[in-house]
């Protein structure tokens, strides 16, 4: 049979992990008709919200033919101390975007934020917010295949897109598995603070200090030298990353010379004569 639907799965699990089987199964136990779902997991770092947000985005923005859900967990509860006996956590929030694409996230911080320009409708999800440890296998897969059986009866109020957090263009927001540091920095970024390729900048991270060029792309430059590079993530206005060519994954990339940055570090840019 062919599949209608492509299901992102985004969630801050260990890859392949008990986790995702779980999620996996109660979502094809809900599902009206699991064989018309295709369902692709994507692990983000643990209790990182930024990633969550940054892979939601490059997904639900990506072109494809397929209908396309994502669910989205990361919640971290750091702000929820006073409910933490009752396994009390952050709500569910949906989002249907200008392609069509819709996504199911718990609303932590930076969720939606990278979409947040492209919400054309932005609703609370009624799910439990309490009562289990393990919310997104015991009450979030019903929820989803609710919406992927086309039943918006889950869907509570309106919300406005205006209040998605607006994600700062100075923090670290993904770091792949070749140890380039992807940003939240977009070209026009660059562009409007006056930076220009070949401009030589320090860039400054997670304690850590180096010495970097302006590029139009991470092997323009030379082995070993810090690139400050427009990258593959991002689309139209795409992403910076802070990339060091290496040839060999036993040379110190990128996320090594930074000491591997977290998902929300702050970074920053100067020009060198400025320092």
């Amino acid at each position: 049979m062919t599949r209608e639907t492509l299901l992102h799965l985004v969630c801050d699990y260990a890859p392949d992990g008990l986790e995702f089987a779980e999620i996996t199964t109660r979502l094809c136990d809900q599902l009206a008709e699991p064989s018309s779902v295709l369902i692709h997991q994507t692990a983000t770092p643990p209790l990182d919200t930024i990633a969550v947000g940054f892979v939601t985005a490059q997904l639900a923005l990506a072109p494809v033919q397929q209908r396309t859900v994502i669910f989205g967990n990361s919640a971290p509860r750091r702000d929820l101390h006073d409910e933490a006996a009752e396994n009390r956590g952050r709500g569910l929030r949906y989002a249907r975007l200008t392609n069509g694409v819709q996504i199911v996230s718990v609303a932590s911080e930076y969720a939606f934020g990278f979409v947040r320009s492209d919400v054309a409708e932005y609703r609370v999800v009624d799910c439990p917010d309490a009562g289990s440890q393990f919310r997104s296998r015991d009450f979030f897969p019903q929820q989803v295949a609710a919406v992927l059986d086309g039943d918006r009866s889950v869907l509570g109020d309106e919300l406005d897109p205006a209040t998605i957090e607006v994600v700062p263009p100075n923090l670290v927001a993904w770091t792949d598995g070749f140890g380039n540091i992807k940003t939240s920095m977009r070209r026009s970024h660059l562009r409007a603070a006056g930076y220009k390729t070949g401009d030589r900048v320090l860039v400054t991270l997670n304690g850590v200090t180096l010495a970097g060029v302006v590029a139009d792309g991470g092997f323009t430059v030379e082995r070993g030298v810090l690139a400050v590079s427009v990258g593959s993530s991002g689309y139209s206005d795409p992403f910076v990353e802070l990339f060091l060519r290496v040839h060999h994954m036993s040379e110190k990339t990128a996320a090594v010379r930074f000491d591997f940055p977290d998902g929300g570090t702050l970074f920053e840019i100067k020009r060198l004569e400025e320092s």
